[in-house]
């Protein structure tokens, strides 16, 4: 009998089958058992060839795994690994291994992986053999990461992150592993100043929005897609309130609004990132209440200011929120001309000033308006039928000494008010009692009652 002519037949005829059963069933052969690999394969100079996985004879991918480009098929392909199929460990993750080690080794230490890594399914985005994208990625980035993760899953809206928009997901997130929360490349703002680098220079200020250092930007915009251009997470007059609750409460329980508040508009006023100014403030506190109130800028040109105009400092006396007194102080003052004095309705005069300056009626000290002892303030203000202070001064600047104005409202009157000062007193001529004069150190007998 001669036996190598038989056993010549019989692997041809073997080779015959195999090659009958793949092109019927078009699927690859796997074999059964280590050794009917490592016969198929003996002597054999390349895996592709015209008969056998020639759909790799002509390589058409842009890129193409070195195993493939060196023909060192057994590298992924393995006898050991039989009869599992393709001769490969269905732990994927540990054959890749084998060369990324890089990768394993990160993703050995981190403690968020890719639910495809985790499973040992590399190859569910990565072609093993060749591809045009880079990576060897089956698809392009953004219909690949699409293909589980629907965008309408994270967000709905028009306007797209640009990494998003641009399908570029891996900018932000590891697609193997990381030590961050949603496999992000980095933690917070850290991850965001990548692209708007003007964050880390806005970060250096004196004053920064505390979610920027403690959370990042993802407390107020949406990484992924938005309603707005901005992507805020809530409707920019609701954002902001959000975290400031206290302010909403006061804001819709104030008697007395001031519009930006009461809108949401708190960037008017507030820079949401950082600044220079405390409160977060995008300016001087005078020059952001003169951008709506422009009339008013004209008080920092008159000669004699009142303390707060002269410091800028309008929310001394106003809340720039809301209040419950008239036009948002943040005491209580009179606004009539004429008030009966009592206790407490010059709540807000006495931040500054003490309340002698009208309650004692004899003083060398508590006030210069007096006719020798006699305090002319207390006379004015301190009766039943009271003259408020705004009645004679103007509250925030005046081309008169002591703020005084050179016109008031009485009625609907608009009546003059004349002031001249002396080295010990001065004269009075408003237009609701003849002239009269005081003196600290030589009295005028005729105020006396």
């Amino acid at each position: 009998m001669n036996k190598p002519g038989l056993l010549k037949s019989t692997l041809i005829n073997l080779v015959l089958f195999l090659l009958i059963f793949h092109y019927s069933e078009g699927t690859a052969y796997s074999f059964t058992s280590p050794e009917q690999y490592s016969a198929h394969i003996k002597g054999s100079s390349s895996c592709a060839t015209q008969n056998c996985h020639s759909e790799f004879t002509d390589k058409k991918g842009k890129f193409l795994h070195s195993p493939v480009i060196s023909g060192e098929c057994s590298v992924c392909h393995r006898a050991e690994k039989y009869p599992n199929k393709y001769g490969i460990d269905p732990d994927q993750r540990s054959t890749c291994a084998g060369c990324h080690k890089g990768i394993e080794l990160e993703i050995q230490t981190s403690s968020f992986i890719h639910t495809p890594i985790k499973n040992g399914d590399c190859i569910s985005c990565h072609d093993p053999h060749e591809s045009d994208q880079p990576f060897y990625l089956r698809q392009p980035y953004s219909e690949l990461c699409l293909s589980c993760h629907k965008l309408e899953g994270f967000s709905s809206g028009q306007f797209l992150h640009k990494p998003v928009k641009d399908g570029n997901c891996g900018l932000c997130h590891d697609p193997h592993a990381s030590n961050f929360k949603n496999r992000l490349v980095d933690i917070g703002a850290n991850l965001c100043v990548i692209c708007h680098e003007d964050i880390i220079v806005g970060m250096t200020q004196d004053y920064v929005h505390d979610p920027l250092i403690k959370t990042g930007c993802s407390d107020c915009h949406d990484s992924h897609a938005g309603g707005n251009k901005l992507r805020l997470k809530e409707s920019p007059d609701q954002l902001c309130f959000t975290c400031h609750k206290e302010q909403k409460d006061a804001v819709d329980h104030y008697a007395w609004e001031h519009d930006p508040a009461f809108a949401g508009q708190c960037t008017t006023c507030h820079s949401p990132h950082f600044s220079k100014k405390q409160y977060l403030l995008l300016d001087q506190i005078d020059t952001l209440c003169y951008n709506c109130h422009k009339e008013n800028s004209m008080w920092k040109n008159m000669r004699f200011q009142h303390g707060p105009v002269v410091q800028g400092n309008c929310i001394a006396c106003h809340n720039p929120h809301g209040s419950d007194n008239a036009y948002i102080l943040r005491l209580p003052f009179p606004q009539k001309f004429y008030t009966s004095y009592e206790e407490g309705i010059y709540g807000l005069c006495f931040l500054c000033h003490k309340d002698a300056l009208i309650t004692v009626e004899e003083t060398e000290t508590a006030t210069s308006f007096r006719n020798g002892e006699r305090n002319l303030h207390a006379f004015h203000v301190n009766q039943e039928k009271g003259r408020t202070c705004r009645a004679c001064h103007d509250v925030h600047a005046s081309d008169q000494e002591h703020h005084l104005r050179e016109e008031f409202l009485f009625g609907n009157f608009k009546m003059p008010l004349y002031y001249v000062k002396t080295d010990t007193g001065g004269t009075c001529t408003p237009a609701c009692h003849k002239e009269r004069s005081y003196d600290r150190i030589n009295k005028i007998k005729y105020l006396d009652r």
